[in-house]
């Protein structure tokens, strides 16, 4: 199982396929497009609260699409730097934590939804550590990157908006499993390299 790997690969095309509608949103500065996907994150939440799984799942894609375009919308602006990408970390880790959140509101055990938010929160900071130490880039290590966590709440909403609650209950437990495991990939990986660099040094 190898989602990480898979998407990595496919991004150039994916961001090829967004310079169209970049080209048209380019009006406003990239940054309006990362803030604004907190909109439609915040809304899920409520939509959550209410039990609208539909319209909770099309929340999340419309805040996943928007995420994506602001680094099309910087590509063609010619703003892609490390201002945007500090901005657009942050406000994923806040989007990643409503989303999950989103799953608590909607009845799934608390202490799995917690497991997966520490889980998800930890990939994302043993890969900036490792970065902010090594100069290196650790994307695309490991079977659970951020895209690949969207894609299975996308899944779970789904399934449960189509009435499969107890599928949907097992592949947040996958999930979890998943997003742990890439947590230990990332850690022993990471340390790995830097111990090597620290002898050569």
């Amino acid at each position: 199982m190898v989602f990480g790997h898979m998407l990595t690969r496919l991004r150039p095309f994916a961001n090829k396929l967004l310079e169209y509608p970049a080209r048209f949103l380019a009006f406003l500065p990239a940054d309006v497009y990362t803030a604004a996907s907190l909109v439609p994150a915040v809304l899920y939440l409520a939509a959550c609260f209410k039990r609208d799984v539909l319209t909770g799942l099309v929340l999340l894609v419309l805040g996943s699409l928007l995420d994506a375009i602001d680094g099309a919308v910087a590509r063609v602006r010619g703003e892609a730097g490390p201002r945007g990408a500090f901005l657009d970390s942050v406000i994923d880790r806040v989007s990643d934590s409503i989303y999950i959140m989103g799953f608590l509101l909607l009845g799934y055990d608390p202490y799995l939804v917690y497991v997966v938010l520490v889980g998800s929160l930890l990939i994302s900071y043993t890969r900036a550590r490792f970065e902010g130490l090594a100069g290196k880039s650790m994307e695309g290590l490991g079977v659970m990157e951020r895209g690949d966590r969207i894609i299975f709440f996308v899944v779970i909403l789904l399934l449960h908006y189509l009435g499969y609650m107890n599928t949907a209950s097992h592949l947040l437990f996958i999930t979890a499993i998943l997003t742990w495991f890439t947590v230990l990939q990332r850690f022993v990986k990471g340390y790995a390299m830097l111990a090597r660099s620290q002898r050569e040094f």
